[in-house]
């Protein structure tokens, strides 16, 4: 390759490139230029820069909002489960009463029933017939208290009223209340 000018210093000016010739063309010609030119991309790049930078910052402080929000929330999950679990540890639960299936007896009126925690088990209570049952879960400690109340009833059905003492002469009267045997 050739060149028709002396050296050139590389820092000191531009070389600039004829686009019309090929670099093995004799018409390639690199010249220095006493006035260094800004190229058309460095132009563009400062014009465009401030608007990039922009647009990258909305972005960028878009999504670290978004990600702050939802870290946000997944403590605010995290601190309403753990209080909703202790809530369930304190806090009895009100479980309805309307039938006694497959027992062989029918809920005249629905009553409710009280479960919560005991230990590690959970505790059931009929306050009004004096009955208890616990079981390990909510659905276990409700149906064995279910059960009980229906051999509670059977067995109090066996005696005389006259033959029963006072608690269980009340048992009975509001068993008698809630239930009966299905015809």
């Amino acid at each position: 390759m050739e060149r028709r000018s002396g050296s050139v210093g590389i820092c000191e000016d531009v070389l600039v490139f004829q686009p019309t010739a090929g670099w093995e063309s004799p018409e390639c010609l690199f010249e220095p230029e006493t006035v260094p030119r800004r190229s058309k991309i460095a132009s563009q790049w400062e014009d465009l820069a401030p608007t990039i930078f922009d647009n990258l910052t909305k972005v960028l402080l878009t999504r670290w909002h978004d990600v702050a929000r939802i870290q946000s929330l997944e403590k605010e999950i995290l601190l309403l489960r753990d209080r909703l679990t202790m809530m369930e540890e304190i806090f009895p639960v009100e479980v309805p009463i309307e039938t006694l299936a497959p027992d062989p007896y029918e809920v005249i009126r629905s009553f409710h029933v009280v479960v919560q925690p005991f230990a590690e088990e959970y505790l059931a209570r009929f306050f009004d017939a004096n009955l208890a049952a616990s079981g390990a879960t909510v659905e276990e400690a409700v149906f064995n208290l279910k059960d009980m109340i229906v051999a509670t009833y059977e067995m109090l059905c066996d005696h005389e009223e006259s033959e029963l003492g006072p608690g269980p002469a009340k048992q009975l009267q509001v068993l008698k209340a809630f239930l009966r045997e299905s015809s």
